[in-house]
């Protein structure tokens, strides 16, 4: 009964879209005339990379940003940041300032009551920046923040809804959709962040895992992974930023015991459903990422691709995937490699819209057996998919 409610909710939720489109466009003209009225002092509050990235997005609308806020970093004007303390010396009271940050639901609140106290008054969130989505229409964020909720497909929601193990996870789905569609600014439903993708009671880790960390970053799931099991039988650590990867060879020799150093490797390139070259943004940290529009040679460089199917010779256990928009494409990519092995799969779904039910409904398909699990870890990010075979599900 209680299933069946859930679902209704998710239906009627459907059924607000029309009015929430009609909302969405009353707000843009208002949010328009914020915009006219302090053109000459848009700020965003926030240098990280969710704040650089909202840059880019004004600009190429045609809304170039004045500086930068941040309460933690120091005042540098060549980068047009202003520690908050110094505010005073640089902005006019009426700036319009722009709250950007990834755990903007927990932070806002004591992020504009420091900026009240500042003086400051015309204070938005980037959230209600996406009724405008012009705004979004290049780089890498429009894919997390400028959802078109005009186009979700109600079918496949309901199905990927239903493919989920238990009521955690539906709840965490509902959340996330509701977010999407019609936006409650409230806190989510979130998870330890320091179990993300080896959370403690979905399943159990074993002694002779077999590894492939697709986005790898620096290594810190690796030692994560190292930290909780003490040992592996194969890891396998792939990301397509060279700098990246410069860090997971340095900290497979200075983290990894040397008996385990044999057994782990490291490899740049860029996982997909095919094979060759793609232009990248590398050197940015966690949002360096594959560019699909024409860039400047100054900002991106050719990395390969590859297929897992064509570069995971051995046996696998646990498959992990945080590449930045590429998971669905990479799946595909390791078809044959899932199938054969139906190892445990931890998979990021936040890239893309589509992802929340694509993602899902596609493991399922390959892995009909696999219970699918969805848990948070930030809020309007680091929200992942598991797939945990029928023997290593722990008991509820």
């Amino acid at each position: 009964m209680e299933g069946e409610i859930r679902v209704l909710d998710i239906r009627s939720l459907f059924q607000q879209i029309p009015m929430e489109l009609t909302s969405r466009r009353e707000k843009k003209e208002v949010l328009k005339e914020q915009f006219r009225a302090h053109e000459k002092e848009l700020v965003i509050y926030g240098h990280g990379n969710l704040g650089t990235e909202l840059e880019k997005g004004l600009k190429n609308a045609g809304w170039p940003v004045r500086y930068f806020l941040d309460a933690n970093k120091p005042t540098d004007l060549e980068q047009k940041r202003i520690n908050l303390k110094d505010a005073a010396q640089y902005l006019g009271r009426d700036a319009l300032i722009i709250v950007a940050l990834y755990d903007i639901l927990s932070a806002y609140p004591s992020i504009r009551s420091s900026l009240q106290k500042e003086g400051f008054h015309n204070i938005v969130i980037i959230l209600d920046l996406r009724v405008w989505p012009e705004l979004f229409q290049t780089g890498h964020m429009h894919s997390t923040i400028g959802w078109d909720i005009e186009h979700i497909p109600e079918k496949q929601v309901l199905e990927a809804y239903s493919l989920l193990a238990d009521s955690m996870s539906q709840k965490v789905f509902r959340e996330l959709l509701h977010f999407t569609v019609d936006a409650p600014y409230k806190e989510m439903t979130l998870c330890p962040a320091a179990e993300q993708y080896m959370p403690s009671e979905l399943y159990a880790p074993i002694k002779n895992e077999c590894i492939v960390d697709c986005g790898a970053f620096d290594g810190d799931t690796m030692r994560m992974f190292l930290s909780a099991i003490g040992t592996w039988e194969s890891y396998t650590a792939i990301d397509a930023d060279p700098y990246n990867i410069e860090k997971v060879k340095a900290s497979i020799q200075h983290d990894i015991p040397e008996h385990l150093r044999a057994v782990t490797q490291a490899v740049h390139a860029a996982v997909s459903n095919e094979s060759g070259t793609v232009s990248f943004h590398a050197g940015n940290r966690t949002a360096s990422h594959i560019s699909e529009e024409e860039t400047a040679k100054d900002t991106a460089i050719s990395v390969p691709v590859v297929k897992l199917d064509d570069v995971i010779n051995g046996p696998v256990t646990l498959i992990k995937m945080d590449v930045e928009g590429f998971e669905l494409r990479a799946l595909q990519g390791a078809e044959g490699l899932i199938l054969t092995n139906q190892p445990l799969l931890t998979i990021c779904g936040y890239h893309c819209q589509a992802d929340l039910w694509e993602i899902p409904r596609y493991i399922k398909k390959l892995l009909p057996n696999h219970s699918i699990y969805l848990r948070n870890y930030v809020g309007l990010i680091e929200y992942v998919f598991y797939a945990v075979p029928p023997d290593r599900v722990l008991p509820r």
